[in-house]
């Protein structure tokens, strides 16, 4: 029996890239503090192809025009690695993470140099967006991220 409420939500649709770049914000659903996202990787070619794939979540910063005690008004945005999958080289079927909102981290924000294959702990946030980059001569990759949201 498929459990209840659960969400499966494409955070990066299948795409093959030569460089780096970020995929778009996507809104999480509301209600869920657990996830399992899943890199699928289908190629890898070119010379000493890299692939590092990020999940970032979105934070809003106060930008020096907002009044304490209301809402940020503020364009301010920075992204914060969440998951740092493991470094792909080569052709492999899935990288898969799981994620469990909850506990308590004071850690200095990070784009895209979360430690591969590592992941932060708390809130899964409201707002995620993937990032990678790509490194190697010519390199040629295929791949997509996915997740599936758990209440």
């Amino acid at each position: 029996m498929a459990q209840i409420n659960v969400r499966n939500i494409a955070l990066l649709g299948l795409g093959t890239v030569t460089t780096s770049g970020t995929g778009p914000d996507i809104v999480l659903p509301q209600g869920y503090t657990s996830a399992i996202l899943t890199v699928n990787l289908l190629t890898v070619s070119g010379t000493s192809p890299t692939l590092n794939v990020y999940v970032q979540n979105k934070l809003w910063v106060a930008d020096g025009n907002d009044t304490v005690g209301q809402d940020i008004g503020g364009t301010t945005t920075k992204y914060d690695d969440l998951i740092s999958f493991t470094q792909a080289t080569t052709s492999t079927t899935a990288f898969v993470a799981r994620i469990v909102g909850g506990g308590n981290t004071i850690n200095a924000q990070k784009d895209a140099s979360l430690t591969a294959g590592s992941s932060e702990s708390g809130p899964i946030g409201g707002t995620w967006r993937v990032k990678y980059v790509v490194t190697g001569t010519s390199p040629s990759i295929a791949f997509s991220v996915s997740s599936q949201f758990i209440p």
